[in-house]
C-alpha cells in the first residue's frame, strides 16, 4: 500500500473500532465484535500483525467476551495482545 492508502485504510479501521466501543458501551456484543474484527482485519493489511493498533484491538475484543461472561476466549485475546505488546 502507498503511503496516502495506509492512512485511508487506518482511518477506516478507526472508524470501525470507535463504532465498535459505542456497540459495547450499548450492550451490543455481536455488532461491537463484527466492527472489531472489521477494524482487526484492515489493520493487520495495512500495519501488519505486530502494531501495537492490533494488540489494542485484540484487547477490546478480550473485553467484549470477558462481559459476556466468556472468560476463556477473553483471556486468549488479552494474550495474543500482551505478547504483541511484549515483541514492540
Amino acid at each position: 500500500l502507498s503511503e496516502e492508502e495506509q492512512q485511508q485504510h487506518i482511518g477506516i479501521a478507526r472508524a470501525y473500532s470507535t463504532m465498535g466501543r459505542v456497540y459495547d458501551n450499548q450492550g451490543n456484543y455481536v455488532m461491537a465484535l463484527e466492527m472489531y474484527e472489521k477494524s482487526l482485519a484492515i489493520i493487520i493489511k495495512a500495519l501488519g500483525e505486530d502494531h501495537p493498533d492490533v494488540a489494542t484491538t485484540y484487547h477490546n475484543m478480550g473485553g467484549v467476551y470477558d462481559r459476556q461472561g466468556k472468560d476463556e476466549i477473553a483471556l486468549e485475546l488479552y494474550v495474543k495482545g500482551l505478547a504483541i505488546r511484549i515483541k514492540a
